[in-house]
C-alpha cells in the first residue's frame, strides 16, 4: 500500500510539473528557432532541485515521499532533458552553429551556475534561519 501511496503522490507532482512546463512553453515562444522554453525549464529546474533538497527537506522536515513528489514528480516532469537533446538536434540538423553552441553553453554550464546558486541561496537561507533563532 505504501507503494501505491508514494506512486500517487509522484503522479500528482509530475501532473503539475508538466502542465508548468506546458504553459511556459506557451509563454517562451520562440521566433528564431531557439528554445527558450526548454532552457528556461531546465534552469529554473536546476536552480529549483538543490534548494528543495538542502533547504526546504533540512528545515521543514518534509517526508521523502513529499520529496519524491516535488523533485521526481514536479521537476522531473517540469524539467525535460529529452526535449533538451531533441531540440538541441534541430539546431544541428538546421546548420545554425552559433544557436546551437549558444544553446548548448547556456544550458550546461547555465545549469551548473543555477544549481550552485540554488544551493547557495539553499545555505544562506539556513544560516539565516539559524541567526534568527539564536536571537530568541
Amino acid at each position: 500500500m505504501q507503494k501505491v501511496k508514494t506512486f500517487l503522490i509522484i503522479f500528482i507532482g509530475a501532473f503539475i510539473g508538466s502542465n508548468l512546463r506546458y504553459g511556459e512553453g506557451l509563454l517562451f515562444k520562440s521566433s528564431n528557432g531557439f528554445p527558450y522554453g526548454t532552457l528556461v525549464a531546465n534552469l529554473t529546474g536546476a536552480f529549483i532541485l538543490p534548494f528543495l533538497i538542502h533547504y526546504l527537506q533540512d528545515r521543514y522536515h518534509l517526508s521523502s515521499r513529499i520529496i519524491l513528489a516535488l523533485s521526481t514528480g514536479l521537476l522531473g516532469s517540469y524539467t525535460t532533458f529529452s526535449t533538451f537533446t531533441a531540440d538541441t538536434y534541430k539546431l544541428y540538423q538546421s546548420g545554425n552553429w552559433t544557436l546551437l553552441i549558444t544553446y548548448l553553453t547556456i544550458t550546461i554550464v547555465g545549469g551548473f551556475i543555477c544549481a550552485l546558486l540554488g544551493n547557495y541561496w539553499a545555505a544562506t537561507r539556513a544560516f539565516m534561519d539559524c541567526a534568527g533563532r539564536s536571537k530568541d
